[in-house]
């Protein structure tokens, strides 16, 4: 006798992953999802090479400089999101998005012709300014991003396309990472890449085409003084409690995520004494486990709007950030083992907490930006996603200047220090629990779908 509550499981699930199915197939959606990976494949791939070349390439002409171009190069591509934001956000809610992506793309492969010839005369200053020009495409991008589903989709659907949006965002990274790495060292390595960069440029300008338009606020003045704009954004999103703790909950995904992507590599070296391939094997781990939560968000959350998938995800992350300190060996393996090293009983669980950490960020990640958008409405709504891209950027330099304070001058360990952020999201826990109750009552008006015209 067949089991109901399997066949109800079976069917939910299959309805899931039909739901999932109709929006990446649709117009509404699929040429959006497109495009948007594309571009983040392109921001990573580019940005990897940059860093390959200079670990291989630049060393000897830059006097063994390369931290400090690697920084540099990581600098640039966060500056942007704190210049342009505020202007970003003013563009996208004042024109038509659809026709903005479309320039934003063009403007992409220009870049990547561009960027193709300095990469082949591995010109650094030129590439430099690239990679800065490449992030403000990125940072314009940005707000678009989020503000267009709801524009496009109605409400029941938004935590399905966040999901998918944020899972695609993360394997473009990953996979970004990943082929700059193999294709680089190859004889023709280089060329390949630059012909990467430059169709990739051309299918995202595409895909552009087909996204449907948008209503645009055309009485909104656009202030060209980006500090004052970018006060003032921040300050009304500041204004409003709601929009406020929403907004520090996004910021601190961001802080923690890049503390564990930017430490990992380090940590794979000097604690478990891996190489090359151990530093994939736990970015892989890690951006698929952020896959998994994302896509599995809306099919686990009890609540409308997955908020008690909020408080679940930090949870999850205090114990899996608590379990990777404890799961770390005492001593470093004597060289990179390859798969042996993870077959063992401590590279089995350090995988398993990283997965977790991953898996636990997507749960985490989904509902705010999704409660995110059911606070904004369409005349601001991508302001409010440039006022929290700021903060995000502030953030995540604040990141950096922990690691490299605790790790650099207090000389932690980075078993130490993952244990720390670990503990540390006991605070957003603090401010979910002080908060609930005015959140739920705010947001109750908003559960219902909604369907645009």
């Amino acid at each position: 006798m067949d089991n109901p509550c399997s066949n109800q499981a079976a069917t939910e699930t299959t309805a899931a992953i039909s739901i999932k199915q109709r929006l990446l197939l649709s117009r509404r959606f699929g040429p959006f999802f497109v495009t948007q990976f594309l571009g983040a494949f392109n921001d990573n791939l580019f940005k990897n090479t940059l860093i390959l070349i200079f670990v291989f390439e630049a060393a000897s002409s830059t006097s063994g400089r390369i931290d400090q171009l690697t920084n540099l190069a990581a600098g640039l591509f966060i500056l942007p999101y704190l210049l342009f934001s505020a202007l970003a956000g003013q563009l996208a809610d004042r024109f038509e998005k659809s026709h903005l992506i479309s320039l934003l793309k063009l403007f992409e492969l220009i870049l990547m012709l561009l960027a193709g010839y300095a990469l082949v005369q591995q010109h650094i200053s030129a590439l430099l300014l690239l990679l800065f020009m490449m992030a403000t495409q990125s940072a314009l991008f940005s707000p678009i991003k989020f503000s267009i589903i709801p524009q496009h989709l109605p409400s029941n659907s938004w935590m399905q396309a966040n999901g998918l949006v944020e899972t695609g965002t993360f394997c473009a990274i990953l996979s970004g990472t990943l082929v700059a790495g193999v294709l680089y060292p190859l004889q023709y390595g280089t060329e390949i890449l630059v012909t990467m960069l430059c169709l990739q440029a051309v299918l995202g300008w595409i895909s552009s085409l087909f996204i449907p338009k948008t209503p645009a606020n055309s009485d909104l003045h656009i202030d060209l003084n980006l500090w004052r704009q970018s006060v003032t954004l921040l300050s009304n999103v500041w204004r409003n409690r709601q929009l406020k703790l929403l907004m520090l909950l996004i910021s601190w995904f961001w802080f923690i995520g890049a503390a564990y992507l930017t430490q990992v590599p380090h940590y794979a070296e000097a604690n478990l004494g891996g190489g090359n391939y151990t530093v994939s094997w736990l970015l892989f781990f890690f951006t698929l486990g952020i896959g998994i939560g994302s896509l599995l968000c809306n099919r686990l959350k009890r609540d409308p709007m997955g908020r008690d998938m909020i408080f679940i995800g930090l949870v999850g992350l205090l114990i899996a950030g608590v379990d990777l300190y404890w799961a770390t060996p005492a001593t470093a393996f004597p060289t990179d083992t390859g798969l042996s090293l993870f077959i063992s009983t401590s590279g089995l669980r350090v995988t398993l907490d990283i997965l977790l950490i991953g898996l636990f960020g997507g749960l985490y990640i989904v509902p705010l930006f999704t409660l995110f958008q059911s606070h904004s409405n369409d005349n601001n709504r991508a302001q409010n996603f440039a006022a929290n891209n700021i903060l995000n950027a502030l953030m995540m330099i604040l990141s950096a200047l922990c690691g490299g304070v605790l790790l650099g001058v207090a000389n932690w360990s980075i078993p130490d220090f993952f244990l720390l952020l670990a503990l540390l999201n006991v605070i957003p826990m603090i401010g979910i629990i002080r908060h609930k109750p005015n959140w739920i009552r705010a947001t109750k008006h908003r559960l219902r779908p909604r369907h645009n015209t």
